[in-house]
């Protein structure tokens, strides 16, 4: 695989505990370089406000990374890997319908909306509105999740594979959660926030019940008569 464009080739590292170190203190950049993204913005995120916030040189942030561009690369797959698919707690598809829907809204809200980093990823998504090559990995990436949702969404809610409107939905529900995650800078949004996840719950249960073939009524049994 090519490295992305905006990146620099990294230098080819021995294994022992250099190489442990190396990967230490790249993942101390990358967390510094999150918590800084999550309490300001992109614009503030500069390599040399992440190297002070760490402790180090701008020199070793550019050792490591090469650039901000290449740091905020890895800060969104770093963010990606804590947040993405495969760290949701899907409901078992063998739960009861409602419950399926209301625990994946919740499920998936707890470990990629709620927390912080969720607005860490969003100040680079902003931020790198004015940085083509950086905007095209990033769009990228959010596809490549989004596309997972999709699969997933639809393994723990099969009801769903009988429209043509699934990925719309599943889409409409994840633009739900962004908006909620967004409100959060504004503050803790109370009361409002719990209703709303509930309502987006039952928004997929509505669309799974009627997109679900209606079930075949038992026969009734005729009476028995007597010769």
């Amino acid at each position: 695989m090519r490295p992305p464009p905006c990146s620099t080739p990294r230098p080819t590292r021995s294994q022992g505990p250099r190489a442990e170190q190396a990967d230490a203190t790249r993942a101390h950049l990358i967390g510094t370089a999150i918590d800084l993204l999550g309490a300001g913005s992109y614009q503030g995120a500069t390599v040399f406000e992440v190297a002070k916030a760490a402790g180090l040189t701008p020199g070793a942030v550019q050792h490591h990374f090469g650039s901000k561009a290449v740091l905020m690369v890895e800060v969104i797959d770093a963010i990606l890997r804590d947040s993405g698919p495969d760290g949701v707690a899907w409901p078992a598809a063998d739960l009861p319908l409602a419950a399926r829907c209301d625990g994946l809204v919740q499920a998936l809200w707890q470990r990629a909306y709620a927390p912080p980093r969720f607005l860490a990823a969003w100040a680079v998504y902003f931020g790198s509105a004015a940085e083509p090559e950086l905007r095209l990995q990033v769009a990228q990436k959010r596809q490549a999740v989004t596309r997972t949702l999709i699969d997933r969404f639809l393994a723990v809610l099969p009801e769903l594979q009988a429209t043509t409107e699934a990925p719309a939905l599943v889409q409409l529900v994840l633009s739900g959660l962004r908006g909620l995650g967004m409100v959060r800078l504004f503050g803790d949004p109370g009361p409002a926030e719990a209703a709303q996840l509930q309502l987006l719950g039952r928004l997929l249960l509505s669309h799974c019940q009627c997109a679900a073939p209606p079930a075949t009524p038992a026969p009734v049994p005729r009476p028995h008569r007597k010769p």
